[in-house]
């Protein structure tokens, strides 16, 4: 079963072919990952092309769907799948997608507000099979779950991937997160559930892009550490670290990078209490930037369960399995969820 997952950022697009099932000895591919279908089997599944341009958002909202239907035809071409073959297209999106309208209803990439981006696709290539939109934040979290540290949860205790309740989270310029329960992302009424960015943290905290104040994004974020640790060295040296760069000062025992980092530490750590509270979920699954620093998860379970009702059973925190890919193997994936698709 061929599909093409894209992965729509607000500087690059990016277009994957995947097959689901078992490949031929001969054909090549990029990367291979394994998949647990719904009957609790598991499958694998390959990442045979893929191709990312510029995303170009000066040029407006009809370039980026003729950019889109270019790299789906590409993708087919260059291993010489027929485009009208495929199962199915999944888009992943920098924002909510009402279930309803189906339109894009708030994304930082402001080209696509207001747009059914999946239909104009379908209408642009002029094919029958299913296109479908989803949040890039529920697209990681369910790729994470069905292929990767939601495989390593079962490999660990037999409980497969629709029973599981996961939670996948973000950590990268913004701080975003979705929901999976037994298998299916959780949407929600208009598309927003799991906009954990917009949950508050501090109530009448830092004012938030979204017009609110104490925003979780506002101190989980990656900018959020850097502005942390920039409001205490104030004009002490040139240049203002990066988040990076915070966290090798840490390790090199900067009293500043150790204080900033202990209390970005003590907020993520109650930020996940909360949500452990809320939906007591089998683990979470760290993505971006920030969950790349093994710093991150020392003492983190511990500290969850300081902050959750049921502190008796540590909670799993997992680093990203998956890495760049999530996003468009998530949107594929989600056309198999979805459309009940068979292989």
């Amino acid at each position: 079963m061929h599909l093409i997952g894209f992965d729509i950022g607000g500087t690059k697009v990016e277009a994957m072919l995947i097959y689901i099932g078992k490949l031929k000895k001969e054909e090549s591919f990029i990367s291979s990952f394994e998949f647990q279908k719904s009957s609790g089997d598991i499958v694998p599944g390959y990442v045979l092309y893929k191709k990312r341009v510029a995303t170009e958002r000066h040029n407006g909202y009809v370039q980026l769907i003729d950019k889109m239907a270019l790299l789906a035809k590409e993708v087919c071409a260059e291993k010489n799948v027929d485009l009208h073959s495929l199962s199915g297209i999944g888009l992943s999106v920098p924002g909510p997608v009402d279930p309803k309208s189906e339109l894009v209803t708030s994304s930082n990439t402001m080209i696509l507000v207001g747009h059914n981006l999946h239909q104009d696709l379908r209408d642009k290539l002029k094919v029958t099979f299913p296109i479908i939109s989803e949040n890039d934040a529920n697209c990681f979290a369910l790729a994470e779950t069905l292929c990767g540290a939601g495989l390593d949860y079962f490999k660990k205790t037999g409980i497969p991937v629709n029973k599981q309740v996961s939670i996948g989270l973000i950590l990268g310029s913004g701080f975003g997160g979705g929901i999976v329960v037994n298998g299916k992302a959780v949407t929600g009424r208009r598309g927003g559930a799991g906009e954990v960015g917009h949950m508050t943290l501090y109530p009448g905290g830092s004012p938030c892009y979204c017009g609110r104040a104490g925003c979780a994004e506002q101190y989980l974020c990656g900018p959020a550490l850097e502005a942390s640790l920039n409001n205490r060295i104030y004009s002490q040296i040139e240049k203002r670290p990066g988040a990076a760069e915070i966290f090798e000062l840490y390790k090199a025992q900067d009293p500043i990078a150790l204080a900033v980092v202990k209390r970005y530490k003590s907020d993520l750590a109650f930020f996940l209490g909360t949500l452990t509270c809320m939906l007591d979920p089998h683990y979470f699954v760290l993505g971006g930037g920030l969950s790349l620093q093994d710093v991150i998860y020392e003492g983190l379970e511990k500290k969850i369960g300081e902050n959750t009702y049921l502190p008796e059973q540590a909670i799993s925190i997992y680093k990203h399995k998956i890495g760049d890919s999530a996003g468009a193997i998530g949107a594929a994936l989600v056309v198999l969820e979805q459309n009940n698709l068979h292989f």
